[in-house]
Protein backbone atom coordinates (compact mmCIF):
# COMPACT_ATOMS: atom_id res chain seq x y z
CA UNK A 1 0.00 0.00 0.00
CA UNK A 2 1.28 3.86 -0.85
CA UNK A 3 2.12 4.88 2.20
CA UNK A 4 1.15 8.70 2.04
CA UNK A 5 -1.33 10.45 -0.11
CA UNK A 6 -0.99 14.00 -0.74
CA UNK A 7 -5.06 15.23 -0.95
CA UNK A 8 -5.51 18.91 -3.71
CA UNK A 9 -8.54 20.27 -3.43
CA UNK A 10 -8.42 22.55 -6.22
CA UNK A 11 -11.16 25.29 -7.71
CA UNK A 12 -10.38 28.05 -10.31
CA UNK A 13 -6.80 28.01 -9.85
CA UNK A 14 -5.31 27.20 -13.11
CA UNK A 15 -2.43 30.29 -12.58
CA UNK A 16 -1.51 28.33 -9.58
CA UNK A 17 -1.74 24.41 -10.70
CA UNK A 18 1.64 23.97 -12.19
CA UNK A 19 3.52 25.11 -9.53
CA UNK A 20 1.84 23.39 -6.92
CA UNK A 21 1.62 20.26 -8.25
CA UNK A 22 5.36 20.74 -9.16
CA UNK A 23 6.46 20.90 -5.67
CA UNK A 24 4.77 17.99 -4.41
CA UNK A 25 5.83 15.69 -7.31
CA UNK A 26 9.57 16.83 -6.40
CA UNK A 27 9.21 15.95 -2.62
CA UNK A 28 11.79 14.36 -1.27
CA UNK A 29 10.11 11.39 -0.08
CA UNK A 30 9.92 8.52 -2.23
CA UNK A 31 6.36 6.69 -1.35
CA UNK A 32 3.30 8.85 -2.04
CA UNK A 33 0.66 9.40 -4.56
CA UNK A 34 -1.67 12.60 -5.36
CA UNK A 35 -4.83 12.73 -5.33
CA UNK A 36 -5.97 15.71 -7.22
CA UNK A 37 -10.10 17.00 -6.41
CA UNK A 38 -11.63 18.82 -9.21
CA UNK A 39 -14.46 20.65 -7.83
CA UNK A 40 -16.48 21.37 -10.99
CA UNK A 41 -13.52 23.82 -11.82
CA UNK A 42 -14.59 25.70 -15.09
CA UNK A 43 -11.62 26.84 -16.10
CA UNK A 44 -8.54 24.87 -18.00
CA UNK A 45 -7.59 23.21 -14.80
CA UNK A 46 -8.53 18.96 -16.63
CA UNK A 47 -6.61 19.88 -19.62
CA UNK A 48 -3.35 20.95 -17.18
CA UNK A 49 -3.82 18.23 -15.06
CA UNK A 50 -3.66 15.32 -18.32
CA UNK A 51 -0.49 17.08 -19.13
CA UNK A 52 1.42 15.08 -16.37
CA UNK A 53 2.44 12.11 -17.24
CA UNK A 54 2.91 10.45 -13.65
CA UNK A 55 1.61 7.09 -12.09
CA UNK A 56 1.82 8.66 -8.82
CA UNK A 57 -1.42 11.35 -9.67
CA UNK A 58 -4.83 10.27 -10.14
CA UNK A 59 -7.44 13.15 -11.06
CA UNK A 60 -10.86 13.26 -9.85
CA UNK A 61 -13.34 15.85 -10.53
CA UNK A 62 -16.65 16.70 -8.75
CA UNK A 63 -19.88 16.20 -10.33
CA UNK A 64 -21.29 19.58 -9.19
CA UNK A 65 -19.10 22.53 -7.15
CA UNK A 66 -19.34 21.30 -3.36
CA UNK A 67 -16.76 23.65 -1.77
CA UNK A 68 -13.27 23.13 -0.20
CA UNK A 69 -14.34 20.84 2.69
CA UNK A 70 -16.85 18.81 1.00
CA UNK A 71 -14.22 18.57 -1.58
CA UNK A 72 -11.59 17.47 0.94
CA UNK A 73 -14.17 14.83 2.06
CA UNK A 74 -13.93 13.58 -1.32
CA UNK A 75 -10.01 13.36 -1.74
CA UNK A 76 -9.60 11.58 1.96
CA UNK A 77 -12.00 8.97 0.38
CA UNK A 78 -10.15 8.41 -2.39
CA UNK A 79 -7.02 8.49 -0.25
CA UNK A 80 -5.09 5.03 -0.44
CA UNK A 81 -2.17 5.87 2.03
CA UNK A 82 -1.82 5.40 5.63
CA UNK A 83 -0.93 9.21 5.77
CA UNK A 84 -2.82 11.57 4.36
CA UNK A 85 -1.73 15.17 3.66
CA UNK A 86 -4.05 18.48 2.34
CA UNK A 87 -2.17 20.62 0.59
CA UNK A 88 -3.93 23.64 -0.93
CA UNK A 89 -3.56 24.54 -5.14
CA UNK A 90 -2.13 27.62 -5.29
CA UNK A 91 0.24 27.10 -2.50
CA UNK A 92 3.94 25.70 -2.40
CA UNK A 93 5.69 23.14 -0.77
CA UNK A 94 9.27 22.82 0.66
CA UNK A 95 10.49 19.92 -1.25
CA UNK A 96 10.81 18.28 2.22
CA UNK A 97 8.20 19.03 3.82
CA UNK A 98 6.83 14.68 3.56
CA UNK A 99 10.14 13.88 4.73
CA UNK A 100 10.06 15.86 7.53
CA UNK A 101 6.84 15.64 8.83
CA UNK A 102 6.81 11.68 8.33
CA UNK A 103 9.62 11.60 10.95
CA UNK A 104 8.10 13.48 13.18
CA UNK A 105 5.38 11.41 13.32
CA UNK A 106 8.05 8.08 13.32
CA UNK A 107 9.28 9.94 16.16
CA UNK A 108 6.36 10.80 18.12
CA UNK A 109 3.98 7.34 17.50
CA UNK A 110 1.37 9.05 19.98
CA UNK A 111 0.70 12.01 17.63
CA UNK A 112 -2.14 11.93 15.22
CA UNK A 113 -1.03 14.74 13.23
CA UNK A 114 1.67 16.94 12.31
CA UNK A 115 1.59 20.54 11.21
CA UNK A 116 4.45 23.08 10.08
CA UNK A 117 4.75 26.55 9.61
CA UNK A 118 5.00 29.30 6.20
CA UNK A 119 6.69 31.55 4.57
CA UNK A 120 3.94 34.07 3.34
CA UNK A 121 3.93 34.88 -1.05
CA UNK A 122 2.48 37.41 -2.65
CA UNK A 123 0.40 36.38 -5.99
CA UNK A 124 3.62 36.42 -8.25
CA UNK A 125 5.80 34.01 -5.42
CA UNK A 126 7.55 37.18 -3.82
CA UNK A 127 7.88 36.34 -0.04
CA UNK A 128 6.78 39.19 2.29
CA UNK A 129 6.64 37.78 5.55
CA UNK A 130 6.97 34.19 7.99
CA UNK A 131 4.88 33.03 10.24
CA UNK A 132 6.20 33.34 13.94
CA UNK A 133 4.81 30.69 16.20
CA UNK A 134 3.59 31.80 19.87
CA UNK A 135 6.59 31.74 22.52
CA UNK A 136 5.16 28.67 24.14
CA UNK A 137 5.24 26.89 20.75
CA UNK A 138 8.73 27.47 19.39
CA UNK A 139 10.84 24.63 18.77
CA UNK A 140 9.51 21.40 17.17
CA UNK A 141 6.95 19.20 19.85
CA UNK A 142 4.10 17.70 20.91
CA UNK A 143 0.99 19.36 22.28
CA UNK A 144 -1.38 18.05 24.45
CA UNK A 145 -5.20 18.73 24.15
CA UNK A 146 -4.98 21.63 27.06
CA UNK A 147 -1.93 23.13 25.41
CA UNK A 148 -4.03 23.44 22.15
CA UNK A 149 -7.16 25.17 23.54
CA UNK A 150 -5.59 27.40 25.56
CA UNK A 151 -3.21 28.27 22.83
CA UNK A 152 -5.92 28.58 20.60
CA UNK A 153 -7.79 30.94 23.52
CA UNK A 154 -4.69 32.83 23.71
CA UNK A 155 -3.40 33.32 20.52
CA UNK A 156 -6.10 32.51 17.65
CA UNK A 157 -5.56 29.77 15.45
CA UNK A 158 -1.81 31.32 14.43
CA UNK A 159 0.01 27.52 15.07
CA UNK A 160 -2.14 25.15 13.38
CA UNK A 161 -2.05 25.55 10.07
CA UNK A 162 -4.46 24.05 7.04
CA UNK A 163 -2.92 23.43 4.23
CA UNK A 164 0.10 21.97 6.16
CA UNK A 165 -1.44 18.93 7.58
CA UNK A 166 -0.29 15.53 7.71
CA UNK A 167 -2.65 12.93 9.40
CA UNK A 168 -2.72 9.27 10.37
CA UNK A 169 -5.40 7.54 8.23
CA UNK A 170 -6.77 5.71 11.56
CA UNK A 171 -7.11 9.35 12.84
CA UNK A 172 -9.76 10.61 10.72
CA UNK A 173 -11.54 7.54 10.55
CA UNK A 174 -11.92 7.70 14.50
CA UNK A 175 -13.39 11.13 14.43
CA UNK A 176 -14.72 11.70 11.16
CA UNK A 177 -15.41 14.10 8.38
CA UNK A 178 -14.82 17.92 7.58
CA UNK A 179 -18.09 19.72 8.56
CA UNK A 180 -19.08 21.79 5.51
CA UNK A 181 -21.27 23.45 7.76
CA UNK A 182 -18.65 25.19 9.70
CA UNK A 183 -17.70 26.71 6.53
CA UNK A 184 -14.20 28.36 6.34
CA UNK A 185 -14.00 27.73 10.34
CA UNK A 186 -14.27 24.01 9.28
CA UNK A 187 -10.46 23.39 9.37
CA UNK A 188 -10.23 24.29 13.09
CA UNK A 189 -13.23 22.56 14.28
CA UNK A 190 -11.52 19.33 12.72
CA UNK A 191 -8.43 19.80 14.28
CA UNK A 192 -10.08 20.39 17.44
CA UNK A 193 -11.99 16.97 17.18
CA UNK A 194 -8.46 15.59 16.42
CA UNK A 195 -6.57 17.06 19.50
CA UNK A 196 -9.22 16.04 21.93
CA UNK A 197 -8.29 12.28 20.90
CA UNK A 198 -4.59 12.80 19.86
CA UNK A 199 -1.38 14.78 20.92
CA UNK A 200 -0.46 16.89 17.83
CA UNK A 201 2.89 18.01 16.54
CA UNK A 202 3.90 20.90 15.50
CA UNK A 203 7.19 21.25 13.11
CA UNK A 204 9.32 24.84 13.91
CA UNK A 205 10.42 24.56 10.37
CA UNK A 206 8.66 26.99 7.35
CA UNK A 207 8.08 24.42 4.87
CA UNK A 208 5.04 25.42 2.68
CA UNK A 209 5.08 28.82 0.39
CA UNK A 210 1.24 30.39 1.38
CA UNK A 211 -0.07 32.39 -1.24
CA UNK A 212 -1.91 35.57 -0.15
CA UNK A 213 -3.40 37.98 -2.41
CA UNK A 214 -5.50 36.41 -5.09
CA UNK A 215 -8.73 35.50 -5.22
CA UNK A 216 -8.52 32.43 -3.38
CA UNK A 217 -11.11 30.78 -0.64
CA UNK A 218 -9.52 32.67 2.29
CA UNK A 219 -9.14 36.37 0.16
CA UNK A 220 -13.21 36.17 -0.68
CA UNK A 221 -13.82 35.45 2.56
CA UNK A 222 -11.96 37.89 4.16
CA UNK A 223 -12.92 40.91 2.13
CA UNK A 224 -15.26 42.94 3.14
CA UNK A 225 -16.38 40.76 6.06
CA UNK A 226 -19.42 41.90 7.79
CA UNK A 227 -19.82 39.06 10.44
CA UNK A 228 -17.61 37.75 12.91
CA UNK A 229 -15.04 35.87 11.98
CA UNK A 230 -15.97 32.19 12.01
CA UNK A 231 -13.28 31.14 14.51
CA UNK A 232 -15.12 32.17 17.17
CA UNK A 233 -18.22 30.67 15.83
CA UNK A 234 -16.47 27.18 16.10
CA UNK A 235 -14.66 28.02 19.88
CA UNK A 236 -17.81 29.59 20.92
CA UNK A 237 -19.40 26.07 20.73
CA UNK A 238 -16.85 24.47 21.93
CA UNK A 239 -16.46 25.63 24.82
CA UNK A 240 -20.53 25.41 25.32
CA UNK A 241 -19.45 21.71 25.50
CA UNK A 242 -18.07 19.06 27.71
CA UNK A 243 -14.39 20.37 27.48
CA UNK A 244 -12.70 17.84 29.45
CA UNK A 245 -9.85 20.19 30.14
CA UNK A 246 -9.34 22.99 32.20
CA UNK A 247 -9.77 26.91 30.91
CA UNK A 248 -6.94 28.87 32.33
CA UNK A 249 -8.50 32.58 32.96
CA UNK A 250 -5.70 34.53 31.41
CA UNK A 251 -6.90 32.65 27.86
CA UNK A 252 -10.27 33.56 28.46
CA UNK A 253 -9.25 37.61 28.37
CA UNK A 254 -7.52 37.08 25.75
CA UNK A 255 -10.34 35.47 23.73
CA UNK A 256 -12.37 38.10 24.49
CA UNK A 257 -10.36 40.74 23.85
CA UNK A 258 -9.73 39.07 20.49
CA UNK A 259 -13.24 39.05 19.67
CA UNK A 260 -13.47 42.81 20.38
CA UNK A 261 -11.18 43.51 17.90
CA UNK A 262 -12.74 41.31 15.39
CA UNK A 263 -15.91 43.36 15.90
CA UNK A 264 -14.08 46.57 15.39
CA UNK A 265 -12.56 44.98 12.51
CA UNK A 266 -16.56 43.99 11.00
CA UNK A 267 -17.52 47.45 11.73
CA UNK A 268 -14.91 49.01 9.70
CA UNK A 269 -15.97 47.08 7.03
CA UNK A 270 -19.87 48.04 7.54
CA UNK A 271 -18.45 51.67 7.09
CA UNK A 272 -16.65 51.20 4.15
CA UNK A 273 -19.79 49.53 2.89
CA UNK A 274 -21.84 52.89 3.66
CA UNK A 275 -24.15 50.93 6.41
CA UNK A 276 -23.32 53.54 9.03
CA UNK A 277 -26.77 51.95 11.21
CA UNK A 278 -24.73 48.42 11.02
CA UNK A 279 -21.46 50.07 12.20
CA UNK A 280 -23.52 51.79 15.30
CA UNK A 281 -25.06 48.24 15.99
CA UNK A 282 -21.84 46.31 15.97
CA UNK A 283 -20.09 49.12 18.35
CA UNK A 284 -22.81 48.60 20.67
CA UNK A 285 -21.52 44.81 21.02
CA UNK A 286 -18.31 45.74 21.86
CA UNK A 287 -17.12 45.79 25.84
CA UNK A 288 -14.11 48.34 26.21
CA UNK A 289 -12.92 46.64 29.06
CA UNK A 290 -11.89 44.09 27.52
CA UNK A 291 -9.85 45.39 25.26
CA UNK A 292 -8.23 46.70 28.32
CA UNK A 293 -8.00 43.37 29.75
CA UNK A 294 -5.94 41.62 27.15
CA UNK A 295 -2.57 42.01 27.30
CA UNK A 296 -1.74 40.65 23.49
CA UNK A 297 -4.06 43.46 21.68
CA UNK A 298 -2.45 46.80 20.78
CA UNK A 299 -5.20 48.38 23.67
CA UNK A 300 -4.93 51.91 23.19
CA UNK A 301 -4.84 51.87 19.04
CA UNK A 302 -7.99 49.67 19.49
CA UNK A 303 -9.55 52.00 21.57
CA UNK A 304 -9.10 55.62 19.21
CA UNK A 305 -10.67 52.81 16.47
CA UNK A 306 -13.64 52.21 18.47
CA UNK A 307 -14.03 56.20 19.08
CA UNK A 308 -13.52 57.06 15.80
CA UNK A 309 -15.71 54.86 14.31
CA UNK A 310 -18.29 56.02 17.10
CA UNK A 311 -18.30 59.59 15.78
CA UNK A 312 -17.86 58.56 12.26
CA UNK A 313 -21.02 56.81 12.19
CA UNK A 314 -22.67 59.65 13.25
CA UNK A 315 -21.80 61.80 10.21
CA UNK A 316 -22.16 61.61 6.57
CA UNK A 317 -19.87 58.95 5.19
CA UNK A 318 -16.45 60.31 4.50
CA UNK A 319 -15.05 59.28 1.38
CA UNK A 320 -11.20 59.50 2.09
CA UNK A 321 -11.75 57.78 5.59
CA UNK A 322 -13.86 54.72 3.81
CA UNK A 323 -10.74 55.05 0.85
CA UNK A 324 -7.81 54.78 3.86
CA UNK A 325 -10.02 51.90 5.89
CA UNK A 326 -9.93 49.66 2.60
CA UNK A 327 -6.64 50.32 1.74
CA UNK A 328 -5.51 49.13 5.69
CA UNK A 329 -8.47 46.07 5.86
CA UNK A 330 -11.07 45.53 3.45
CA UNK A 331 -9.27 43.60 1.13
CA UNK A 332 -9.09 40.22 3.90
CA UNK A 333 -5.27 40.71 4.44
Amino acid sequence: MTDLTVVLPAYRVERYLRESLDSILAQSYPNFEVVVVDDASPDRFPELVRQYRDDRLRYYRNPSNLGIFATVNVGIELARGELIAVQHADDVYDPRILERQVAFLAAHPEAGAVFCTDVFIDPEGREFGRLELPPEFRGSRVLRYSEVVNGLLRHGNTFIRDGTSLVRRAVYEGVGSFDPAFAQGADLEMWLRIARRHPIGILDERLRRYRWGHDNASARYGRLRTEPELTFAVMDRWLSGELDVPVEPDGLVEYEGRRAEDLLRVAINLYILDRRGDVRRTLAQVRVGRILRARRLQRWRLLVIWGALHVLARLPRISFVSAAFYRRWGKGH
